[in-house]
């Protein structure tokens, strides 16, 4: 509920200061999906109430607070597999090896992020980790084979923390 409550409040401030065009904005082009990342230790408890929050707040509406968790986390080995064979052809074979496990956020019904969990160590702006959402950002075409809109890539370290983000 807590992350719900920081999204819902940023999204009244942003419909404050740009009224009713902010909703189009935040809704059709991600911009709560890409603000949740912004949000730091509020939004990553639970970054899809976050960005449900957002929307509701950008949309003027009512608050409707979640009875449970919203994001929803699933691997996706053969997405993961498919990146690495993309990775041997382009010489990068080394870099893809990092990533352990691809997870797909689900955030909104139609939004999600991707997450590539590394053996990289913890601390943020790895040239490594940067170097690799790159690689995944040019890989990716689309959805390959997922319906909705991905919005994000995550690179986290061994950790489990974040080390670098980038848009898709």
């Amino acid at each position: 509920m807590a992350a719900y409550r920081a999204g819902y409040t940023e999204g009244k401030a942003v419909y404050d200061s740009s009224g009713k065009g902010a909703a189009v904005r935040e809704t059709v082009w991600g911009g709560c999906t890409r603000r949740a990342l912004q949000a730091g230790s509020a939004a990553e408890t639970d970054r899809g109430a976050w960005v449900r929050g957002c929307l509701n707040g950008v949309a003027h509406a009512p608050e409707q607070l979640p009875t449970g968790p919203v994001t929803k986390r699933t691997t996706d080995a053969d997405m993961l597999e498919r990146f690495r064979a993309r990775a041997r052809t382009e010489g990068q074979e080394r870099q893809a090896d990092h990533v352990r496990v691809l997870t797909v956020v689900q955030l909104t019904e139609r939004d999600y992020d991707v997450e590539l969990s590394t053996d990289y160590p913890a601390g943020p702006g790895k040239p490594g980790s940067e170097s690799l959402a790159r690689s995944f950002v040019e890989w990716w075409d689309g959805d390959h084979g997922r319906g909705g809109t991905a919005r994000n890539v995550l690179v986290l370290g061994a950790d489990g923390k974040r080390l670098t983000a980038q848009r898709i």
